[in-house]
């Protein structure tokens, strides 16, 4: 059984706008459904929670270890990688992520860390989805656990200068470029805002579609292939 690993919780508490006052239980809920309608691989869903809150799905909820000050910025979220989640291979992805597609291939890691091509800066590498082994967890627990100055010094995210859990995995898995990007091996993710608005015929061929910054799943309606999006997102 894979995991996948998600989050939920509210961005004012730890200074992250774009999770302020958006996100609730029924997300969870929809991320596993849309799961559930497309593989055929038994799967659990783990969400890592700021509070408990009532999933209608068979959701495992995991609270945060720590009570994060208001500058750890998206740092919370190397949580997703603690050791303890699971002993197997996970894959994480983030709350606005819409299954449109079979998605059994990104359910079958093979490469020890893995992340996505960054849809906004050419050779770089993004966190919309990650693979993740055992050992690449324990890897970055043992890091997050005992450089927390070098992390606050050299993981910071501009232009909002907030410590990033996507910079420290780059920091650690894509030093000289070469990290498997999950996209390349199994064509059909894709960011909403980066692909689908500017090519839409792509949605005939995606399978997952992720958001960044704005807007999000439940502002959609702004353009004709919205229809083609939201119509999963149940």
């Amino acid at each position: 059984m894979i995991t996948i690993v998600t989050s939920l919780f509210d961005g004012r508490s730890f200074n992250i706008p774009h999770s302020s006052g958006i996100y609730d239980a029924t997300w969870a809920d929809k991320l596993y459904r849309g799961l559930k309608r497309n593989t055929k691989f038994p799967f659990e869903l783990v969400v890592l929670v700021d509070k408990e809150y009532k999933f209608k799905e068979p959701i495992r909820q995991v609270p945060f270890l720590h009570r994060y000050k208001p500058e750890a910025g998206w740092s919370i979220l190397t949580e997703t990688y603690r050791p303890d989640l699971t002993n197997d291979w996970r894959v994480t992805l983030g709350l606005d992520t819409i299954i449109t597609g079979n998605v059994d291939d990104y359910l079958d890691p093979d490469k020890d860390f893995a992340m996505v091509s960054d849809p906004m800066f050419k050779g770089e590498v993004c966190n919309a989805i990650t693979w993740c082994s055992p050992a690449s967890a324990q890897l970055i627990w043992n890091i997050w656990t005992t450089k927390q100055d070098w992390i606050k010094e050299n993981c910071r995210l501009p232009p909002w200068n907030t410590v990033s859990e996507m910079v420290l995995m780059r920091k650690i898995f894509n030093q000289k470029g070469h990290l498997p990007c999950i996209d390349k091996i199994f064509p059909g993710i894709y960011s909403y805002k980066c692909h689908i608005v500017n090519q839409p015929e792509l949605m005939d061929k995606a399978k997952i579609v992720y958001f960044h910054g704005d807007p999000k799943p439940h502002q959609l309606g702004a353009y004709p292939v919205d229809e083609k999006v939201i119509k999963h997102w149940i």
